[in-house]
């Protein structure tokens, strides 16, 4: 298992327990939280278990990274379950490039570990995320409506498909 990937600004690696601290703001954020697949975390202790999920999955089902800024997490891109690309990054970091430059590293990473494809799922809502993919290539296979309920609210999916 390859345990970190650098790219000119991110050092992509695998998950410490004592990310949570650093990551629990982000997963706070009800906006930054607005297309993830559950609500806010409500106490650090769902961060903590959330983390504690990214580090006790199988390396032969999950390749997860946590994105590191000078020492700093910042964010996470990797397949929590293979082939399925997600990502999560913290708002004060939105705009600046970090994104696309880890997921560029990611995918090559992928590529040299004999992957043929990556998949996504978005909410159609998700502009930012959808151009992301985009940019790397990935195309749409297809929509659905009502996939992810939510806090007690229905939300759509576009499907997205790389090959490598």
């Amino acid at each position: 298992m390859v345990e970190s990937i650098r790219t000119e600004r991110l050092l992509l690696r695998r998950a410490r327990a004592e990310d949570a601290v650093a990551l629990h703001p982000i997963f706070t954020d009800p906006e930054g939280m607005r297309y993830w697949s559950t609500l806010p975390h409500e106490n650090l202790a769902q961060t903590e278990e959330w983390l504690a999920s990214m580090i006790d999955a199988p390396a032969d089902t999950s390749d997860d990274f946590i994105l590191d800024l000078d020492g700093r997490a910042i964010g996470k891109l990797g397949c929590w379950r293979l082939h399925d690309v997600g990502y999560m990054l913290g708002r004060e970091h939105w705009g600046h490039g970090y994104a696309g430059e880890a997921m560029a590293a990611f995918l090559a990473h992928r590529r040299r570990m004999g992957s043929t494809e990556i998949t996504a799922d978005t909410d159609p809502g998700n502009l930012p995320s959808i151009r992301l993919l985009e940019r790397h290539g990935f195309v749409e296979t297809g929509r659905a409506e009502n996939t992810w309920l939510i806090g007690g609210v229905w939300h759509h999916s576009i499907y997205w498909r790389k090959d490598l």
